[in-house]
């Protein structure tokens, strides 16, 4: 970066598009406010000086953030508001949302939503949004939250915890899944948890009542709707216990945490 210092007519721009506009802006704003002293072509190459310098950062085509005028380059909105910039129709999900209920407190270094639609996996500052799609059907059990005057769409705890084992099934993850619900299961929905499961898969039904079996939670709701439906599932592929109320294979590994044994 050449330039470490505004010209006053570039201050002044900056100033007046976070008045009007706040942090974030588009390149047809950009150029409204600066067409008092540039022309369109002028107005085009200075965004992308802007860019160069640090004093705007690119969101995705034709939408920036304003660097804080005290710190170029850096990137000042939230995590969870770059995201849903990213792609409208989102939200975040996963471990991210959880770190926003203080269910996960490490350091993230990625940002995961639930989209309806498919889009690349973006780096900005040293954070990774990836995206992952959903059918219109799963598409709820998000809060609409404001950040920096933008309303952002974030999981309820529940849906975050759903959508980990639904979308990302590994061992790993329900294992995650697991320590979480018996480290916050007063702090947990479990008529909302029935309420979403309902809308899922009986694979996914499954596991849960399993889990909540296993972690001796009233799991009546969730048999009820899988009882009359005689497939034999497996949590992994590869698996070879098997749970005869829930027809369903599973690893051993998770008999740990039968308080029931």
């Amino acid at each position: 970066m050449k330039q470490t210092i505004l010209s006053a007519k570039q201050s002044e721009l900056l100033e007046n598009l976070i008045g009007e506009y706040g942090l974030i802006v588009t390149s047809g704003q950009i150029i409204k406010i600066a067409k008092n002293n540039w022309d369109y072509k002028q107005a085009k190459n200075l965004i992308t000086k802007l860019v160069k310098d640090g004093w705007l950062i690119r969101i995705k085509r034709g939408l920036y953030t304003i660097s804080e005028l005290t710190g170029r380059g850096f990137l000042s909105l939230s995590s969870y508001t770059v995201a849903n910039l990213l792609v409208k129709d989102s939200y975040v999900s996963f471990a991210s949302a959880l770190q926003y209920h203080n269910m996960f407190d490490q350091l993230m270094k990625k940002t995961t939503s639930v989209s309806l639609k498919m889009y690349k996996t973006t780096t900005l500052n040293n954070m990774e949004y990836d995206f992952v799609k959903t059918k219109k059907q799963l598409f709820f059990g998000f809060e609409e939250i404001v950040f920096y005057n933008k309303t952002v769409r974030i999981a309820t705890a529940e849906k975050a915890l759903i959508d980990m084992v639904h979308f990302h099934k590994s061992k790993l993850m329900i294992d995650v899944v697991i320590e979480k619900i018996i480290n916050h299961k007063h702090d947990l929905d479990f008529n909302r948890f029935n309420e979403y499961l309902s809308k899922f898969s009986g694979t996914t039904i499954k596991i849960f009542g399993l889990i909540f079996d296993f972690l001796n939670i009233d799991s009546s709701k969730l048999y009820k709707i899988v009882k009359h439906k005689r497939g034999t599932n497996w949590m992994l592929v590869g698996d070879k216990k098997f749970d005869a109320k829930w027809r369903i294979y599973y690893d051993e590994f998770f008999d740990q945490y039968n308080e029931k044994t």
